[in-house]
């Protein structure tokens, strides 16, 4: 019997950082998964972040992710035959960060995809064998900060004609094809309606296996015309919310025997900086989300009530700076969150959801913005 392993994503932080350096996989990892891996054929992850001595500035809210070159050993002391780079971290340490992440992968030779030095140049897929078997591994995430330029490293972007052309012509060169997609809500165990009908539309074309990670949680799963269809694999290691969420992920295993190929599911949980097996795998929580997914409607009233109740800091963020707004914020929360919703009166709210929801609204506006960024950093 052969084996493919895939987890999800993969970083170091801070706290263990010299331990990835040293390549202590035992503390990092624990005795039970490294011999799961030390059995594995071929073993895949993403790799969330830029890996460079020589950070450069990246314009963009949020955590940026780097981490210095050096902590590549305990990827390879892993075994990892294959890194996936499509994902919003990236570009966090600017295009040299890119460029030292490939360079650094391919000096030790660790395939890698889901990148390039430019738009033209973006490695979206690999083949491999395992078993007899032929597979196709591509990578895809959704756009944040991480676009490539002409001139520019980026990330392979999800455009739904290209990617579905691509996977129809990868499927005629292999038996299996295999989509690792980040993207999705971050700590929602449910697929969106959208995110499951890109999922449909990439198995229509061709894929066998998707697998969506980005969420940093264990969502549920879903089989559509034969094709295994994950919506959120969890975190593998990377300790950067440390809640309910993050602290479980899953390894997925590909068992290859006489032909078939039987998708196996570990669960792992995060214990300080570091990642165990868990002796339980009590998968009971997962199971029922997954039958949940399958009744009619249940993917979208879901999706309608986590929306609305995040909707409060997405209009908060509409106001922009507004006098005393953080110490009020800060001081009477509630009293805050009362006053906000009020102050967008029906009218508003209209304009607001026109501006988002017109393409030629919503490309402009990003445009724009972008542009004003780039005047305010000049």
């Amino acid at each position: 019997m052969s084996k493919i392993i895939i987890v999800g994503d993969l970083f170091p932080v801070p706290s263990n950082s010299d331990k990835f350096s040293a390549g202590d996989i035992q503390y990092l990892f624990g005795e039970k998964i490294c011999q799961l891996f030390s059995e594995a054929d071929y073993r895949i992850c993403n790799l969330e972040g830029a890996l460079t001595d020589h950070p450069e500035k990246c314009v963009k809210t949020g955590v940026k992710l780097f981490a210095p070159t050096k902590t590549i050993t305990a990827y390879k002391k892993m075994s990892f035959d294959c890194c996936a780079l499509a994902n919003n971290h990236i570009t966090d340490a600017g295009p040299r960060g890119v460029l030292d992440t490939m360079k650094t992968l391919d000096t030790l030779g660790i395939q890698h995809i889901g990148v390039g030095e430019n738009e033209d140049s973006i490695q979206t897929h690999i083949f491999f064998n395992v078993g007899g078997r032929r597979f196709g591994l591509y990578n895809v995430a959704e756009t944040m900060y991480n676009a490539p330029t002409n001139k520019l490293p980026g990330a392979h972007l999800y455009d739904e004609y290209v990617v579905c052309k691509d996977l129809e012509s990868i499927k005629s060169e292999c038996d299996y094809l295999i989509v690792i997609y980040h993207g999705g809500t971050e700590r929602y165990r449910y697929p969106s309606p959208q995110i499951q009908k890109r999922f449909h539309r990439m198995a229509d074309s061709g894929a066998d296996m998707i697998l969506s990670q980005h969420t940093h949680c264990v969502g549920s799963e879903e089989y559509y015309k034969g094709a295994y269809l994950l919506y959120g694999q969890g975190n593998f290691l990377f300790r950067s919310f440390n809640n309910e969420f993050t602290d479980t992920g899953l390894i997925i295993e590909l068992d290859i025997k006489d032909g078939e190929i039987i998708v196996k599911k570990h669960l792992v949980d995060a214990v300080d900086d570091t990642v165990r097996y868990n002796d339980i795998q009590n998968l009971s929580a997962f199971i029922e989300r997954s039958e949940q997914i399958r009744r009619i409607g249940f993917i979208s009233e879901q999706y309608q009530k986590h929306a609305f109740s995040r909707v409060k800091g997405y209009l908060d963020t509409y106001k922009g700076r507004v006098p005393l707004k953080r110490f009020v914020r800060h001081c009477f929360p509630k009293l805050y969150v009362k006053i906000l919703l009020n102050s967008y009166d029906k009218e508003q709210l209209l304009l607001t959801l026109h501006s988002l929801r017109s393409e030629q609204n919503r490309e402009m506006a990003i445009t724009g913005i972008s542009e004003l960024l780039k005047q305010k950093n000049s």
